[in-house]
């Protein structure tokens, strides 16, 4: 079968490879659409220890021809984490994508419990639920009641799919972007309120916002977030953000402020993801989006989209 593989540091490649071979526990997934992720830029362009089929945002058919997405935790089921469903910070996953070879091919191996059947979804729109179940992680975890305003930190593609999951939830969303392309799209995105750094939450909604997401890397958003969001509000740390980075302790502290995290999302939060599209309440072809070939997957893989474009979604069929 033919695959992309990370071969070498900066060096991705479509190549011929053996078929999965099965466990008892697995089934082969004939692959329909993989979404590309930054996570997948950043194993390539820092290389891996061993050559690996990137991709975890994952569609395709069963055996029996059902339209599944595929939740890429692959969880010990042991742990205190897995029991109490917290299969994201489970210590021994193994990520599709990650540590186990992924969607960015015809076929790919996958436990039968990773498996969501996708009802009349779009198959090749819905590669995107993955990145949509952990936006609906991340508000879950913000705890925000109907009503409560929030504000999401960057206009990217996640931060589009966190603020759709927060207005999900009830709230009003403002969006905070520099002006550009990603801001023109935001505003097109049908939120309350979308804003440059220039001005603050306050000069929007009609109070501070009970909780910042932020989806932009860096210490900078971070610390704006704090000083930004609500007395006793929660700030999210969604972004990567780099080593040594500084936080004001002191604004925590007398803010009374919430200051969390979370990466992936939980099985349930697939699920829930897939029920938000499928009600209507999310449209995530609205997510301005391009789609190309496996051929062409390489580059989209080491590239970042053009302007104008949020995602790449590579199709097989």
């Amino acid at each position: 079968m033919r695959a992309v593989r990370i071969v070498g540091h900066g060096e991705v490649a479509v190549r011929d490879v053996p078929e999965p071979t099965p466990s008892s526990h697995d089934v082969v997934v004939t692959v329909t659409a993989t979404s590309v992720c930054s996570t997948d830029r950043k194993l390539a362009t820092r290389g891996h220890d061993h050559p690996c089929t990137p991709g975890h945002e994952v569609t395709g058919l069963l055996p029996d021809g059902t339209a599944a997405g595929i939740y890429p935790e692959v969880t010990c089921g042991r742990c205190a984490a897995c029991r109490a469903g917290w299969h994201n910070r489970c210590p021994d996953r193994e990520s599709i994508g990650l540590a186990r070879d992924g969607g960015l091919a015809e076929l790919v191996s996958v436990p039968t419990s990773q498996v969501v059947p996708l009802g009349g979804l779009d198959p090749v729109t819905s590669s995107m639920l993955e990145p949509l179940a952990c936006a609906v992680h991340a508000v879950d975890v913000c705890g925000v009641s109907p009503g409560e305003p929030a504000a999401v930190v960057g206009g990217g593609a996640m931060g589009i799919l966190c603020g759709w999951a927060l207005q999900a939830a009830g709230c009003p969303v403002a969006i905070c972007q520099r002006p550009g392309p990603r801001q023109r799209i935001a505003h097109e995105m049908g939120f309350d309120v979308v804003f440059g750094p220039e001005s603050t939450p306050r000069d929007h909604l009609d109070d501070a916002p009970a909780a910042v997401v932020v989806t932009a890397p860096g210490a900078a958003p971070l610390q704006w977030a704090v000083e930004q969001v609500a007395l006793g509000g929660v700030v999210h740390s969604f972004a990567g953000t780099p080593g040594g980075a500084l936080v004001d302790a002191n604004a925590i502290h007398y803010r009374h402020l919430k200051l969390v995290g979370s990466t992936g999302s939980r099985l349930s939060d697939y699920r829930r993801a897939r029920d938000l599209v499928a009600s209507g309440e999310i449209k995530l072809d609205r997510l301005p989006h391009r789609v190309v070939t496996l051929e062409e997957a390489p580059a989209a893989v080491l590239e970042r989209p053009p302007d104008g474009v949020l995602k790449t979604i590579v199709a097989m069929g």
